[in-house]
């Protein structure tokens, strides 16, 4: 059995490590989990970076999310999963870069057996995130417009397949040619590659009408394009980050729009929503992904023994899809 673990904060390419790993003793409430597969985020690498919401102490296990099956349980009340299929939830109170995860039990949630692993081992995080942005923060009629930068990433993705569900329309912003076909194959309603003058895009695009919510994933001077788009009282959503720009929204905008511009991070909402608002949400996206109607395209899979490679592959900017490590 093996780990990766965080050794040092720094370049992902320098900072991991491959242990052998033992299984510790199990508390009454811990499990143990065999590991199917497991992704490779940018989180993850957000946190091997020290840049993340959490700060382990090193060295760390690393790995956000997975799914695998219970094997073993160290009380009455983990028995019942034995033989069952889990997803691990992203508390970040254990690695899944991991033969073998021991975990608690709140930290997991069953899922149904006829799905894709690979499809769920990416449940917790990506579809998650979607889900609750287009559920958490205004209320959403068919037909609305919802604003999306990075929108060919996995959340994007995500949020493109869940607003067709809910009759929404949604304006895709992107970097490059190739990404915004990928974006209107997913069924993206208009695909924008940002160019010198954004607001005259997304003016373009949006053709009158305005944005209900806009949903930020790398900060910096779009914030403000997006904000100034938004319909009275609309809300934006920055959730992510690629650099350490500030973002701003214009002051008109804020004062007489009255736009909301606020932030977003699941680790939070897991550690305050209800268990049962935890357990439905999955539930529906667990539904989804096993009917084919959600699904986040792979690049490619590898065995723990080649990280070094897949760490490479997850950080090359032209991927088309997600990278995970998958299990015996």
């Amino acid at each position: 059995m093996s780990q990766l673990l965080v050794t040092s904060y720094g370049d992902p390419r320098e900072s991991l490590s491959l242990q052998p790993s033992t299984n510790p003793p199990l508390g009454t409430d811990d499990i143990l989990v065999e590991m199917e597969a497991a992704p490779v985020n940018p989180s993850d690498f957000l946190l091997v970076r020290g840049g993340y919401g959490v700060h382990p102490q090193l060295p760390s296990p690393v790995g956000g999310e997975g799914v695998g099956r219970v094997i073993d349980a160290g009380g009455a009340a983990g028995t019942p999963l034995v033989g069952r299929r889990v997803v691990i939830l992203p508390t970040y109170e254990q690695g899944t870069w991991a033969d073998t995860v021991t975990t608690s039990l709140r930290n997991v949630l069953p899922v149904r057996e006829d799905g894709d692993p690979l499809q769920l081992a990416m449940l917790p995080i990506n579809p998650a995130t979607a889900y609750l942005l287009l559920q958490k923060f205004t209320k959403l009629a068919p037909g609305d417009w919802v604003a999306l930068n990075a929108a060919n990433s996995a959340v994007g993705l995500c949020v493109i397949a869940l607003a067709r569900l809910q009759g929404l329309k949604t304006l895709n912003i992107v970097r490059r040619e190739a990404a915004a076909q990928a974006v209107r194959d997913a069924g993206g309603d208009r695909v924008i590659v940002a160019g010198d003058d954004l607001p005259a895009q997304i003016a373009g695009a949006l053709d009158g009408a305005e944005l209900a919510l806009a949903l930020d994933a790398t900060t910096g001077p779009i914030v403000a394009d997006l904000a100034a788009a938004l319909r009275f009282r609309g809300v934006l959503v920055t959730y992510a980050f690629v650099t350490e720009t500030t973002p701003s929204v214009r002051a008109q905008d804020l004062i007489f729009n009255e736009v909301t511009h606020t932030g977003f991070w699941l680790r939070n909402w897991l550690s305050h929503a209800p268990r049962t608002e935890i357990e439905q949400t999955y539930h529906t996206l667990n539904d989804l992904v096993a009917t084919g109607q959600l699904a986040v395209p792979v690049d490619a899979t590898y065995r723990l023994d080649d990280y070094h490679e897949a760490v490479e592959h997850a950080l090359t900017p032209q991927r088309t899809g997600k990278v995970l490590f998958t299990f015996t």
